[in-house]
Formats: C-alpha cells, sequence, structure tokens
C-alpha cells in the first residue's frame, strides 16, 4: 500500500502530490465488476469466472466519492479482505 503525504516534496513537474492511498484498478472483460487493491499484481483479487486486467493506479484521497463509496468505505475494503469491488458502470 502507498500513501502519499501531500506535504511531501514536490514531484518532477514541480507540484506537490495530492494526499491519499494509491490503488490498482483492475476489471474483468465479461463481468460487471471492477476491484481496487494495493497489490499491484492482483493476486489477492478473487479468482472465480475470467481473469482480472490491471487498468490503472488510482489516487483514493479523504473525502473522495468514488464508485458510489466514499474513500472510507474504500479504505475500510481494503483493510478488511485487501481489495474493494464495485460495478464498472461505476468507473473510477
Amino acid at each position: 500500500m502507498t500513501i502519499v503525504d501531500a506535504a511531501g516534496a514536490p514531484d518532477s513537474a514541480g507540484t506537490t502530490p495530492a494526499a491519499g492511498l494509491v490503488l490498482h484498478k483492475f476489471v474483468k472483460n465479461d463481468s460487471w465488476r471492477g476491484a481496487l487493491t494495493a497489490d499491484a499484481a492482483g493476486g489477492n483479487l478473487p479468482n472465480t469466472g475470467s481473469p482480472w486486467i490491471h487498468s490503472k493506479e488510482v489516487l483514493v484521497s479523504p473525502g473522495d466519492r468514488r464508485t458510489g463509496a466514499s474513500s472510507v468505505q474504500i479504505i475500510k475494503g481494503i483493510s478488511e479482505r485487501g481489495y474493494f469491488l464495485f460495478p464498472i458502470s461505476d468507473d473510477v
């Protein structure tokens, strides 16, 4: 899990990164499901159905509202199961 601190040093573009948690978004080709996880390989995701496909990195910041869930709900899912599932139609 990567936590980005807003008070950190400026990045290469000269801007300070936003505070939050860097997660990896995965999707399935033949399903409505998407997932967020701290595992870049997605090895902890449920293995039923088609394989998970890595889509992109997502920064989940405090106060964000994503996938119909708050950042607190997403982080709670990550803490309890290691991943957070969501419907693809509510894309992150």
